[in-house]
């Protein structure tokens, strides 16, 4: 069974497919070097799926950019 295509999606909306699957996943973000996840926690952003790949069965990372 091949996992659900997320690219593009928002986190949300990839994390509810994924799971609906049957499948567990890992965040990894993807920010500017001088940035960190702190500096958005505060800010209005959304989160977005830039990459997915398989670790192993039913296994996938997801790497976001925030918006």
């Amino acid at each position: 069974m091949a996992a659900p295509h997320v690219l593009a999606l928002p986190l949300a909306e990839a994390v509810r497919r994924l799971e609906e699957a049957g499948y567990t996943y890992e965040v990894e973000s993807l920010l500017p070097p001088r940035d960190s996840e702190e500096a958005y926690a505060e800010a209005a952003v959304r989160k977005y799926v830039v990459r997915q790949r398989e670790l192993s069965a039913n296994r996938l990372a997801l790497t976001i950019v925030y918006r």
